[in-house]
């Protein structure tokens, strides 16, 4: 083992002496090698070249100098090529959300050429497959992921999807897949109603809202929160008390919120953009994807499932499709406990101003808090009583502050959540180098040193 990686290397196992190794790789198209000063590829610490291409990799690295990294001339350039055609896009697309130029991936999809690793990676990433093992594996990404992103492009799907919103959503399956990695790389786990699906039932029985009820009820009670007790961020349970992955992106204005398994891993995208702008109404988006991750089986939610505007505004008992209903009504009754909104109801007597009430102590918009209080005590809110309703609490700062205050211009929203805080402590823990840690963040070595600390501050 000290012949691979190195005399000041110790450990049992090839893992614990990759660990302790000092080792620095580099790698090209087509081959991985040790680093030298000169040296422009991927730079990799020891743990990660053992763990993306093995340890007799490694053993030819140290016996030969070099070890090959590719199957055949015609890679990565087939891979490449054959997933942008699968996702139904053109090279003029793809060149714009990777920022390639056009005759940059033509070369990269030309069997036999030379590329640089970096450009490979770049469109390897927005077309979410794994950057490290193109052309080194065979399973780089995931084929049924790819098939629902085609179909939102296509005329099949009611929900149908311009280029740019794809590729970000490609995008966020390759965060998504990293994230979670990085979460196992450091022993962080995922609550067990997420990871070991406890509360994931089939029942959609009329009345399917009050099934979300239910659920939004047994997932409080296991999260430990109180029946009059607001959720302060549901960004923040999300990502840290659930530990689900949350890509947070600017798509096409249809498009609210939506689920993503990208192989084993599943995440939540959120729309910025449109109505999700005003953060009540995200508020109840997040709550609307967690009810599908915690309590929708595998099976109902497929890789994707897309979410639009009209679906999560519509009154829980209005939505045809049973999963969305449920997941509306968990929703607002995960945000608004149906109890606590009655025990509001009892305290005033004007309609208004118990809507007022629900609104500024549990963060979800007037029309929502409306439809809720009619479902939960019959009590009818005028559209009269609603223009009188003041929203003086602001959720800002508790859903956007990571966001606003990212200290590196280069990275972009997506990736500014707590995925960034987490390629930090990656790095900083010895699992991936600086080079991989600004290349997974959009910046150079020293914008991600220089902004690595405040990154970590922010996220606390």
């Amino acid at each position: 083992m000290n012949d691979i990686f190195g005399e000041g290397a110790s450990g049992a196992t090839a893992e614990e002496f990759a660990a302790t190794s000092t080792n620095v790789y580099v790698r090209s198209q087509v081959q991985i090698a040790l680093c030298k000063p000169e040296a422009k590829g991927r730079k990799l610490s020891a743990v990660e070249a053992l763990r993306a291409y093995g340890i007799e990799t490694l053993r030819a690295v140290a016996s030969e100098g070099y070890a090959p990294l590719v199957t055949s001339r015609d890679e990565p350039a087939n891979t490449l090529k054959r997933r942008r055609l699968e996702l139904g896009l053109d090279i003029k697309d793809v060149a714009k959300a990777s920022g390639l130029d056009v005759e940059v991936i033509k070369n990269i999809e030309t069997s036999g050429r030379p590329s640089k690793i970096r450009d490979i990676e770049k469109l390897s990433v927005s077309l979410a497959l794994d950057e490290r093992i193109v052309g080194f594996s065979k399973v780089v990404g995931d084929p049924e992921l790819g098939v629902r992103l085609r179909e939102l492009r296509s005329n099949q799907d009611t929900t149908r999807f311009d280029p740019s919103s794809v590729l970000k959503l490609a995008e966020a399956g390759w965060i998504i897949a990293r994230h979670n990695e990085i979460e196992r790389m450091l022993k962080i786990d995922l609550h067990p109603i997420v990871s070991k699906g406890l509360l994931q039932t089939s029942d959609y029985r009329y009345k399917t809202a009050e099934r979300g009820y239910e659920l939004a009820e047994r997932v409080r009670e296991a999260l430990g929160l109180t029946v009059e007790e607001p959720v302060a961020s549901v960004r923040d349970l999300i990502e840290r008390t659930l530990g689900i992955p949350l890509v947070q992106d600017k798509l096409t204005s249809r498009f609210a919120g939506a689920t993503i398994a990208n192989g084993s891993n599943r995440g939540i995208v959120v729309n910025e953009e449109g109505q999700n702008e005003k953060v009540p109404v995200r508020r109840m988006t997040l709550a609307h994807e967690i009810g599908h991750l915690v309590g929708d089986p595998d099976d109902q939610l497929n890789r994707l499932r897309v979410d639009t505007y009209d679906t999560l505004n519509s009154n829980a008992a209005n939505v045809t499709d049973p999963v969305e209903r449920r997941a509306n009504g968990f929703a607002v009754a995960f945000l608004a406990p149906p109890s606590a909104v009655k025990a509001i109801a009892r305290t005033y007597d004007v309609p208004g101003r118990i809507v007022e009430e629900i609104v500024n102590t549990f963060g979800i918009s007037k029309t929502a808090a409306s439809n809720h209080l009619v479902n939960v005590t019959g009590m009818e809110v005028s559209r009269h009583d609603l223009r009188f309703v003041k929203e003086t609490t602001d959720w800002t700062p508790s859903e956007n502050l990571t966001l606003d205050y990212f200290p590196i211009q280069g990275t972009p929203l997506r990736k500014r959540g707590r995925f960034a805080s987490l390629v930090v402590k990656a790095q900083q823990g010895g699992h991936i180098s600086k080079d991989t840690a600004a290349s997974w963040l959009n910046t150079d070595i020293d914008s991600y040193m220089t902004g690595s600390q405040t990154i970590l501050d922010l996220q606390g």
